[in-house]
């Protein structure tokens, strides 16, 4: 393996792939909080409760979207970053390729 090859994977690839995973499991965390407030949320405003009921319940459902998101977020930044370094990956010269320098007479 050369440097530059090193450098990708250690420097983009991997710490890519943490992220995306890490954020993936937190977004899916989220994503059933957000489920438990939406139907908290529902329930509140199918009992006719009082508007600060419903209000407080709206606010808990909004924070768990607005949650959802940025893990979402930062789950696409992991694929990008990852992404990033396997086009480096397929960009690098072949090993056993000539280079220019090398032909010069």
């Amino acid at each position: 393996m050369t440097r530059r090859t090193i450098a990708l994977v250690v420097l983009l690839i991997i710490p890519g792939l943490v992220v995306a995973v890490a954020s993936s499991y937190f977004a899916v965390q989220d994503w059933l909080l957000l489920i438990e407030a939406h139907e908290g949320f529902r329930a509140q405003v199918a009992s006719e409760a009082a508007l600060r009921e419903v209000y407080i319940a709206d606010a808990v459902q909004d924070m768990h979207r607005i949650n959802l998101f940025a893990d979402v977020v930062w789950a696409l930044q992991g694929v990008i970053l990852g992404g990033l370094g396997v086009c480096g990956l397929c960009l690098l010269p072949a090993s056993s390729a000539r280079r220019p320098s090398d032909t010069a007479a």
